[in-house]
Parts: structure tokens; C-alpha cells; sequence
């Protein structure tokens, strides 16, 4: 085709496709492209979203956002009562009229030196139906009544086992040397299983019970016949103080430490006591037939050289051993005393009250002391030191300033 050559086609000349796109020159207002024809509208403002019940935005537009319904509500299941209510009532009922059954047989079976298999037979029977009956509520019961249930069966039960294991065991030969051991063994092993499968404080009531039985016996073994005649009552504190301290380091391992601590502390308590009241009998007696020995067989008091047969020895010393036993007393005041600084549990502390409130009193009869008043004045004293220590503390500290800021802070 040359120059002269007619086109044919339109006369607007096709853009190559190497050509890059044409851009309209922008306005002056914006980025949008100058075009031809009216300007177009601005684009509306950007929408606010506003949640319903709130206050509208200063400016733009406003969307209203209805809340969602609440989702409906899915009906629970009732909760279980902490309490096992009115379900106690039978289970409190039931457990002390089988141990009825049990103590009646423990006592009757060998009123007349034989066993009597018709009163120990009722025994085991009782017996067997708390043990069962806690066995089975254990593996096949539920909620706050099968603890209370298996509790209170397996617990009473396996005292009566025990029970029921020493009645029949008695005449054997030679059941005085293992028969205490057995016993306190089974007891001790029975409350080990109860306390795995309920983690409840009256197997380790009789845990503490079924060793006390083997340590008696352990003791009358072993310990009695440490040291001499006249430190009975010394070796007797000791072995008693032993016991709790060791109950006592033993349960504080467990979550029931309180519970353990405190029935050790009662043992202690009336263990302490007990000893020194035999002192006690003893330096009354001794002082009785002492007086009497004193007058002679025939009435003389001894002036004209005739003692009436009688040496004229003096009542036993029994001082060295009271002050021993204060101290036990004492050291296990300061532990109670300091268990319930960490536990905060009334028990120790009742604990720690009662030990020197009855102790003190006892030695002062058995020291036969002249001027008690000094004692009493002494303990006053020292009580009062520490009260007064106590309370001085909490004085100066509600008087003291508030140590936080007042006033406005950034």
C-alpha cells in the first residue's frame, strides 16, 4: 500500500498493543481524572458502626448494631449437697447398735474364762456386716453419703476386728509376748487401706490407737527395763513423750496434721498425769505406813528406843523425777504451742493450756511442797511477762501511722 493509497476503515487510528494505557490528567481536587460532563458526587463519608444504647458518634453517619439475644440457657444438673442431711441419721443409729453388739460380746464372751462362742459369734457377725457394708459402699457408692457411710462403718469396724481378734486370741500360750503386736498390726494396716480409699480423720483416729496398743506392748518389752527401779516414773514420761512426738511428726505429713497432732496430745496429757499421780499415791502411802511404822507393835512411839521392829525409813524422794517430768511437760507445751502458731488450730492450743495447767498442781503434791504460793506467784508472773508483751504489740501497732499514700496519685 502506498502513501496516495484510499484507507479504508474508520478514521481513528488503532492503538498498538505495545501502546501504554492513556491517564487523564487529575484535577485539582483529588486523584480522580479530569473527564468530561458533570463532576461526579463525592463519595459518602465512612460509615460508623455504634452498638445500640450507646451515644451516637459526633459526625458521619451511624449504623445501629442491635445486641445479640442471649443464647437460651441450658438447664443444669442440680448440684449435690455438701451435707449428707438426714441420710446421717441412720448411719449414726446403725453403726452404735452394731458396736453395741460388739463391746457386749467383747465383755461377755469370756466372763466365765472359756469362750463362749454364742456371745463371740454375735461379735463377729457385727463385725463382718460394718466391715462389708464399708466395702461395698466404697466400690459401688457415690456422693457425700458414701463417705459419711464408709467412714464410720469401715472405722468402728475395724476396732471391732481388732476387739474381736484379741477376745479370741487370749488363752493361746504365749500370746502375751505377740498377741498385742497382732493386734495393733491389723488395726494400724486395716486404717492405712480406709484412709487411701477415704481421705478421712477416723482412720487416722484408730491408726494412732492400733499403734498405741503395739508401742504399750513395745514398751513393757523393751523400755521398761531400761535404766533402774526408781526411774520407773522418768522412763514412763519419756516413753509417753516419744510416742506423741513421734505420732505428731509422722501425721504432720499428712493433711489431717491437726488431727493426728491433737489426739497425740491428748495421750500425752493424760499419759504425764497419770504418771505423776502414781507418785502421788505412792508418797501418800509411803508417808501413811511410814507413820504407822513409827509406833511401836505395842503402842510405844518409839521414844524409849523400841521402834517396833521396824527400821524407821524415811518416805521415798520422788523430786528427782518431778522436775524430769515438768521438763518433758514443758518441751512438749512448746510444741504444741508452736504447732498451733502454724496451724492456727484451737486443738494445740487447748493443748498447750492444759499440760501445765494440770501438771504444776500434781508436783506440788508430790514434792509435798511447804509454800505453794511461790509456785502460783511464779507462773502468775511469767504469764503475765507474755501477755503483756502480746499485747503491748498490738497497742503500738494500732497507734502507728498508715504507711499508704494519701492524696492524689499518677
Amino acid at each position: 500500500m502506498t502513501e496516495d493509497a484510499p484507507s479504508t476503515g474508520s478514521g481513528t487510528p488503532h492503538g498498538r498493543p505495545n501502546d501504554p494505557p492513556a491517564v487523564a490528567p487529575a484535577d485539582t481536587t483529588g486523584d480522580r481524572p479530569r473527564t468530561e460532563g458533570p463532576a461526579p458526587a463525592p463519595p459518602p463519608p465512612p460509615a460508623e458502626t455504634a452498638i445500640a444504647g450507646a451515644p451516637p458518634p459526633p459526625g458521619g453517619t451511624t449504623t445501629a448494631v442491635m445486641d445479640p439475644p442471649p443464647p437460651p440457657s441450658t438447664p443444669t444438673a442440680p448440684k449435690e449437697s455438701g451435707r449428707p442431711g438426714l441420710g446421717m441419721l441412720p448411719i449414726a443409729l446403725g453403726v452404735g447398735f452394731l458396736a453395741a453388739a460388739i463391746m457386749t460380746s467383747a465383755y461377755r464372751s469370756r466372763s466365765d474364762g472359756d469362750l463362749d462362742w454364742s456371745n463371740y459369734t454375735v461379735g463377729l457377725g457385727a463385725t463382718a456386716v460394718l466391715l462389708l457394708v464399708a466395702l461395698a459402699v466404697a466400690v459401688r457408692g457415690s456422693g457425700r453419703v458414701r463417705e459419711e457411710l464408709v467412714t464410720w462403718t469401715g472405722s468402728i469396724g475395724i476396732l471391732g476386728a481388732g476387739i474381736m481378734l484379741g477376745v479370741g486370741l487370749e488363752e493361746i500360750d504365749g500370746s502375751e509376748d505377740w498377741l498385742a503386736y497382732l493386734v495393733g498390726g491389723v488395726v494400724v494396716l486395716l486404717s492405712v487401706v480406709g484412709y487411701a480409699a477415704i481421705r478421712r480423720g477416723a482412720f487416722v483416729v484408730t491408726a494412732i490407737l492400733g499403734a498405741g496398743i503395739a508401742y504399750i506392748q513395745l514398751a513393757d518389752d523393751v523400755i521398761v527395763d531400761i535404766g533402774d527401779e526408781d526411774d520407773q516414773a522418768i522412763i514412763a514420761a519419756a516413753t509417753v513423750a516419744v510416742f506423741v512426738l513421734a505420732v505428731t511428726a509422722i501425721g504432720w505429713l499428712l493433711r489431717t496434721r491437726a488431727l493426728s497432732g491433737v489426739v497425740a496430745g491428748v495421750i500425752g496429757v493424760v499419759g504425764i498425769n497419770i504418771v505423776l499421780l502414781v507418785l502421788v499415791f505412792q508418797q501418800v502411802f509411803a508417808s501413811f505406813f511410814g507413820d504407822l511404822e513409827m509406833l511401836g507393835s505395842d503402842g510405844s512411839d518409839g521414844s524409849d528406843g523400841n521402834d517396833g521392829g521396824t527400821n524407821g525409813s524415811a518416805p521415798p524422794d520422788f523430786d528427782t523425777d518431778v522436775y524430769v517430768i515438768l521438763a518433758i511437760a514443758a518441751v512438749l507445751t512448746l510444741v504444741w504451742a508452736l504447732a498451733a502458731s502454724l496451724t492456727r488450730h484451737s486443738g494445740f492450743t487447748v493443748l498447750a493450756i492444759a499440760m501445765p495447767a494440770t501438771v504444776v498442781p500434781t508436783s506440788t503434791f508430790v514434792l509435798m511442797v511447804e509454800h505453794p504460793t511461790w509456785w502460783g506467784v511464779g507462773f502468775a508472773a511469767a504469764g503475765s511477762l507474755l501477755l503483756a508483751a502480746v499485747g503491748l504489740k498490738q497497742v503500738l501497732a494500732s497507734k502507728r501511722p498508715s504507711s499508704s499514700p494519701v492524696g492524689p496519685t499518677r
